[in-house]
């Protein structure tokens, strides 16, 4: 041979060690060393990333096999629930088909026609990688063993108190119609406006302006607050605005969590629409008014705007606050909006009763691992405030998904 030739030596040797079954391994006496693959998802075929963690994975276990480990690298897939339907909604709407004209044995169909096509190719794919997996230990996340092993685990936790059914705020993507955890939230720097809403004070001419970025939530305002020691302010304490249009009656309360130096010193209080005004709420017995149906359109609360996606009532609400006299000024603005990680729709904060997994003691052994007793090291020691910051301000996991 006067050329290495990489694709008839790899294919050559790879059926050889098959042949031979190498890569299989049976409990013996010998020191065990097993790796479950991370799975990855039947979403497409995989990418670099998925080249570099299964080479490290491979230099791993053929180092373990060296040294005389009993070394047994578990291959296997996983269904990825929402991802994967993402992908075969994307692929019927191709083909003219909308999910919500199937029934859901139908649409099973289509999900299991997906998982077979895209689950054997990424098996070939890390087969041409040179993985050394056990393929005859081959799993997919549905398989009915590994099904009944993660209910048996729910229920355990469940048992143990660690997983709960509880009515919070929740990151909603409003085209999947599902929950995300917030690890499946993307947030993108977009440019749109700062709207500067008037609120009437009731039984007077005078007004009080807020800046908001979602001008169609102000038919879920419940409170204006302000900070206690605003000198500027002390002479709305304890009286009530009329949230503009839909002409309700709302409390001005008072809270330090207001910032006195941003913008006019007023914050627009939506419980059922924004994580930090749900706090606020909570604290002060606020009224909650959920404005949206499960797909971002306006239900009744939104009065003649019910029916109308988020977005287009953003522009028609500015217009109708306009011609009413209630808009002060629009600003171009830049911040950072959470996207669907699956969808790309735009996350819609909602309160939804979900299950979701205590995390306080669970983070614990790694927040001692790295940052204690440095059992494990990260490098470069940067990562460590870095991975500080994760630990010690996660929150508990919403583990629930509607399909």
């Amino acid at each position: 041979m006067t050329k290495y030739n990489p694709t008839e030596l790899e294919e050559k040797w790879y059926a050889y060690w098959l042949a031979h079954n190498y890569f299989h391994s049976i409990p013996d006496e010998r020191t065990p060393y097993t790796i479950v693959i991370p799975p990855p998802n039947v979403t497409g075929v995989l990418h670099m990333g998925h080249m570099l963690n299964n080479t490290i994975q491979d230099v791993l276990i053929r180092r373990a096999r060296l040294k005389g480990f009993n070394a047994c690298w578990v291959p296997g897939t996983d269904h990825a629930s929402i991802a994967t339907e993402a992908k075969v909604v994307a692929k019927l709407k191709e083909q003219g088909i909308k999910k919500s004209d199937l029934t859901r044995e139908e649409f099973l169909v289509h999900a299991w026609e997906w998982t077979h096509q895209y689950g054997g190719v990424i098996l070939e794919q890390l087969k041409k990688l040179g993985c050394s997996c056990d393929w005859q230990r081959t799993k997919f996340t549905m398989d009915e063993e590994l099904s009944a092993s993660v209910i048996k685990v729910f229920v355990d936790l469940y048992n143990k108190g660690q997983i709960y059914r509880g009515h919070r705020m929740v990151n909603w993507d409003p085209e999947a119609k599902t929950t995300l955890s917030d690890e499946e939230v993307i947030y993108e720097e977009r440019q749109g406006f700062l709207y500067h809403l008037k609120y009437q004070i009731e039984g007077t001419n005078e007004y009080l302006v807020i800046a908001t970025t979602r001008p169609e939530t102000i038919f879920g305002d419940t409170a204006i607050c302000i900070n206690p020691n605003d000198e500027r302010w002390q002479h709305l304490k304890g009286k009530k605005a009329i949230v503009p249009i839909c002409n309700r009656v709302i409390p001005i309360i008072e809270d330090e969590y207001v910032d006195v130096e941003f913008g006019t010193g007023f914050l627009k209080v939506t419980p059922a629409h924004d994580p930090n005004d749900k706090v606020l709420g909570d604290k002060h017995q606020l009224e909650v008014i959920d404005i949206f149906n499960d797909d971002a359109t306006l239900n009744s609360y939104g009065l003649h705007y019910a029916g109308k996606d988020r977005f287009v009532v953003r522009k028609e609400i500015v217009a109708e606050l306009e011609e009413k006299d209630l808009l002060a000024k629009k600003e171009t603005y830049t911040n950072k909006v959470g996207t669907s990680e699956r969808t790309k729709a735009v996350i819609e904060p909602r309160l939804s009763d979900q299950w979701f997994l205590k995390m306080d003691t669970l983070i614990q052994p790694a927040i001692k691992a790295v940052l204690e007793d440095e059992s494990i090291k990260l490098y470069p020691k940067k990562f460590e405030n870095t991975y500080r910051h994760w630990v010690e301000n996660v929150r508990d996991w919403n583990i629930s998904r509607q399909l």
